[in-house]
């Protein structure tokens, strides 16, 4: 593992160790209250004092007495680094070599400070797990529905593996109301899955999405001049010294939102820009989009029954890996025919043989 690694994140625990101890400590109460997490400031035979975060850097202080209290947990430097390491197993699907290295990388430096506390032992357990997947990893195998596809089947299969991640975070980002996210990932299926299975389901589901996003931004874009009035009323209740900082504060978050917008449009190359209150424009943008869209993909003709391009990309890797090279050259052909990313094509040109370049023809004799 490169120790580069390391350092930055051996010093990030070092540095939380002091700012979390506020949160190091429970009270658990014998009458039926919830558990309360803080830190315990003072304690005397008959009471207690708890010093707690009632809302994001905004603490009180509340006494307790014993009577009520049924046990008492202090936890120690060790315990908060622990638990704020976070839950590293069992791992998510999906994770990337990079990712393993950060999560290896958090447990390796909880080691290091830690060496021999008493949740060594179970960090060195964590430690193992993230180090044999992350070789699962990064030989090309890839963790998809809690099961391990090994490197040659995710190649073989890639444009269909990939193309059924897309439309699975399609119907996840539908199903979460979001539908900014839902039509970026259609954008992204109609880019570049357009010849995968997937793609029908995943036009009817933009279709749903869409006659439901429109008469959303439609009220949104109605509602935009009364929210920047609303603003200004409240700006002019503030105090005379609050109210050029408090106007320069919106000035500034009103310029990052445009710049994000900005970037959506250039190099995200989206028109599922993120949406803004305040802002009508962009609003209008996507409410264009929304229309146009509806009545392409309404009018867009069903595709007719042939090969899939998951299907083909399997097929030509069978091919190839079998030494059919014919074969594997045709069907090729026609993966290129369907347009699909070069990203897939290009590993099947690496694995055919290159083609033969003609003998050159004899000279003629001379006379």
């Amino acid at each position: 593992m490169p120790s580069r690694y390391m350092k930055p994140i051996s010093t990030f625990l070092l540095l939380i160790l002091g700012t979390n101890l506020l949160l190091a400590d429970r009270i658990h109460f014998n009458d039926g209250r919830p558990p309360k997490e803080g830190k315990v400031m003072l304690e005397t035979p008959g009471l207690l004092e708890l010093k707690w975060e009632k809302r994001p850097g905004i603490f009180q202080t509340d006494r307790y007495l014993k009577t009520n209290i049924e046990r008492v947990e202090i936890d120690t430097k060790e315990d908060i680094q622990f638990r704020n390491m976070g839950k590293l197993v069992p791992t998510p699907d999906r994770l990337t070599p990079e990712d393993y290295q950060r999560r290896i990388a958090k447990c390796t430096a909880f080691l290091d400070i830690f060496p021999n506390g008493a949740h060594a032992p179970k960090a060195q357990i964590i430690l193992e797990s993230l180090q044999q997947e992350y070789k699962k990893a990064a030989a090309g195998g890839l963790k998809l529905d809690n099961k391990w596809i090994q490197p040659e089947a995710r190649e073989r299969d890639a444009y269909a593996i990939d193309a059924g991640m897309e439309y699975s975070d399609m119907l996840a980002a539908k199903d979460s109301s979001n539908l900014m996210m839902t039509m970026r990932h259609f954008e992204k299926i109609s880019s570049d899955f357009a010849a995968s299975e997937n793609y029908a389901k995943a036009r009817e589901v933009a279709i749903d999405t869409l006659k439901t996003y429109g008469p959303i931004l439609q009220r949104q874009v109605g509602q935009v001049q009364f929210k920047r009035q609303d603003r200004e009323r409240a700006r002019a209740t503030l105090p005379a010294n609050v109210r050029a900082q408090n106007k320069a504060a919106q000035d500034r978050a009103d310029a990052n939102y445009l710049k994000r917008v900005g970037r959506e449009t250039n190099e995200l190359k989206t028109k599922w820009l993120s949406l803004n209150e305040y802002h009508s424009d962009p609003m209008r943008k996507v409410l264009n989009s929304v229309k146009n869209t509806l009545t392409a993909l309404e009018k867009e003709a069903p595709a007719e029954k042939e090969p899939f391009a998951g299907s083909l990309h399997r097929d030509a890797w069978d091919a190839v890996r079998s030494g059919d090279i014919e074969t594997g050259e045709e069907i090729l052909k026609q993966l290129k025919s369907l347009k699909i990313p070069v990203r897939y094509l290009e590993r099947l040109e690496e694995a055919l043989p290159p083609p033969e370049e003609p003998e050159p023809e004899p000279e003629p004799e001379p006379e």
